[in-house]
Formats: C-alpha cells, sequence, structure tokens
C-alpha cells in the first residue's frame, strides 16, 4: 500500500528493532503517523489488529474493526536523509531519528549478551540489523559522522537536541573507541552547540561517566528496563550476571553526581512485570533525582517475547495516572524529550493529560 505511493514521508529504518511482521524496507512503512493535537504514535504491523489503515485518495484513513476513526497524516521527511557523504555513503544510512522529529546516531549497534545467549528477551536488535536493517552502517569513523551532523544542523529543521542510542561493546576500551571517540566528533561538528542526549548500557568504570560529560554529552540514561529484581534477572539475564542490579543503581547514582539532579534518566518497560512492581519502580527513580522514562512492551519479531501479550489499554491507564501523581510529588522532574514520542507517554502525562 506505501510502496505504490509518490508522496515523500519519514520511512521506518528499523536501526535497532524489527517491530514490524513480515516487511521489507522497500515496502516504505512509516515510523509513525500523527493524529493530531501534537501526538504521534507507532506504526506496529500486527496480523489480526483491530486497527487498519487505508488510502482514500489523499487521505490516509485509520479504522477500527472496520469503523472509521480518523484521518492520520504521515511524518514530515526528513530533510537531512537523501544526503551523499564524501565517503559515497548516504545519510540514511547513518543517521537515525526517534520519533518524528529527533535525530541521532544510533552507535555501535550490536550487544555482546547475544554472543553468551543473555541478550534482554524483548530485544530484536541484531535481528534488525542481520535483516530490514542490514543496509545501515557499522561503522561511524569521525569524518563521516561530523559530515552527517553538519547535514542535520544545516537542514533547516528546529534540532533542539541530537539524540544518541548505543549497543553493548565488551567492555569499556571498546566503549571508548566505538561510542565516545564518535560523541566528540558530534560535538565538534556542532555549531553552535546544541544538547546531546545519550542512552547507553553504562561502564564497569564508573569513571567513564564523566569522560562522557567532557565529550559534550548533556544528559545520559541507563535503562534498567525491569523494577523486579527476578525478573530482571530473567528477562536481562546479561545484564544481571555480566553487570549486576544493584551496580545499575550505583551506576545511576554516580551519573546523577555528574550530570545533576533530574539530568539522568533510567527508563522501565510498561507491561514487562505486575503493575505495582512498576509504580514502585517509577517512584524509587524519581525520589533517588532520576528522570523517569517509561516505554510501552510492543513484541517484536524474532524474539524471545514475541508471542508476550502488549499490555491492556486498562493497566496503561492505571501507569499513567500514577504517574501524573508522581509527577506532581516531584515537580523538578521532566521527560527527555519537549514532544510526543511514539513509545511512550511520558510527555503527556508531565502535561497533565491524564488529570
Amino acid at each position: 500500500m506505501f510502496a505504490s505511493r509518490s508522496e515523500e514521508y519519514y520511512e521506518n529504518t528499523y536501526g535497532y528493532c524489527v517491530t514490524n511482521r513480515g516487511v521489507e524496507r522497500g515496502h516504505r512503512l512509516p515510523q509513525v503517523l500523527l493524529l493530531g493535537d501534537e501526538l504521534v504514535v507507532s506504526v506496529l504491523r500486527r496480523e489480526g489488529s483491530p486497527w487498519s489503515l487505508r488510502f482514500e485518495g489523499e487521505d490516509l484513513c485509520l479504522y477500527h474493526e472496520g469503523r472509521f476513526s480518523q484521518v492520520v497524516g504521515l511524518p514530515e521527511a526528513l530533510p537531512f536523509f537523501g544526503k551523499e557523504l564524501s565517503d559515497g555513503v548516504l545519510t540514511d544510512d547513518v543517521i537515525s531519528a526517534y520519533g518524528a522529529v529527533t535525530p541521532g546516531f544510533f552507535l555501535y549497534p550490536d550487544c555482546h549478551y547475544f554472543d553468551r545467549g543473555a541478550q534482554c528477551r524483548f530485544c530484536s536488535l541484531r535481528a534488525a540489523r542481520s535483516t530490514v536493517a542490514k543496509p545501515l552502517v557499522k561503522d561511524f569513523p569521525r569524518q563521516r559522522i561530523m559530515e552527517a551532523t553538519r547535514h542535520i544542523q544545516n537542514s533547516g529543521w528546529r534540532v533542539p537536541m541530537i539524540t544518541n542510542t548505543t549497543g553493548t561493546p565488551l567492555d569499556d576500551e571498546g566503549v571508548r573507541r566505538t561510542v565516545l571517540e564518535p560523541l566528540r566528533a558530534i560535538h565538534d561538528a556542532c555549531d553552535p552547540k546544541i544538547k546531546m542526549h545519550l542512552l547507553t548500557h553504562p561502564p564497569q568504570d564508573l569513571g567513564l561517566i564523566e569522560e562522557y560529560k567532557r565529550a559534550g554529552v548533556t544528559s545520559i540514561a541507563f535503562n534498567i528496563e525491569i523494577y523486579d529484581r527476578d525478573l530482571f534477572a530473567s528477562i536481562c539475564p546479561g545484564k544481571d550476571r555480566l553487570y549486576g542490579y544493584d551496580k545499575w543503581w550505583d551506576a545511576l547514582d554516580a551519573a546523577r553526581e555528574v550530570f545533576g539532579d533530574y539530568q539522568v534518566y533510567c527508563g522501565i518497560i510498561w507491561g514487562l512485570e505486575p503493575l505495582a512492581s512498576s509504580m514502585e519502580g517509577m517512584e524509587a527513580i524519581l525520589d533517588r533525582r532520576i528522570g523517569l522514562a517509561t516505554n510501552v512492551f510492543h513484541a517484536d519479531p524474532g524474539t524471545a517475547m514475541a508471542r508476550r501479550p502488549q499490555p491492556s489499554v486498562a493497566d496503561i491507564t492505571a501507569l499513567a495516572e500514577r504517574e501524573a501523581e508522581l509527577y506532581r510529588k516531584y515537580p523538578d522532574a521532566g521527560t527527555i524529550y519537549d514532544v510526543s514520542m511514539r513509545n511512550t507517554i511520558d510527555w503527556e502525562v508531565r502535561n497533565g493529560y491524564m488529570g
């Protein structure tokens, strides 16, 4: 349906997860849909979904169980895509974008936990990079990433932040080589300087956190994913055995000392543990003066949790209402982004949409 259309829009490049069943890049599925009122939502293709899409003339129409719901919009084509770098690589295969309007990079797009059979059970990074995302680059030499960064800044788009996500190198020296060096290149290329966010695995040597800040990072996230200690061990076995639940919290506290209150974030996934545990975890994070980042679980093809049910509307609503209470209790806490994002409703909750 989308492959036959002529208009340009931001297509899903599957930078670090598969998300859609039975699709190829050439199918041109958008990464998000625009719902109006500045709201965006992920597009996840699932057989048997009660939701469906079809074009009616120029309008893309959303239906629920066969009944018309609304006309939806497609995300704007990324103005920094379609550019050729000096080494012949296209910016499309270098730059990632998170949601509709947040450009950045996915550095070191692999995770050594896969080699040990200890990857997080919901993660489809390696499946994505070996199939639908295979054209994307894996290396980020200094010249390549500086040129790509300049294309972002010279695109005419308002870019308040460059967001960088990483896989998990084997050791801290690997981090310095494949993550820290590209971060320095991004910072050096930015003119004027803008915020740089980093989502990564905490280092073994917590002193590396200071190196991130010196490289230009202005906020950082270490996502523990699961608050319940036993479920963390079973769902994230590599993080548990090869790093450790308690050390994860130590790393978050150390990062807060470096970056300041609520400039460090910890993500948890709604739908992978009991509601009470998620609620307790959200408060534990905010009470440590660490920012909260939540994600709604989506069952990706090619993962151990591909058949796990996604959380119900009732559960998401209950968690969002509790999150709203917590934002009132901890008013200094904000969200990483100041826009609606695809797999989270933190921004909506923080802005009072849940009452």
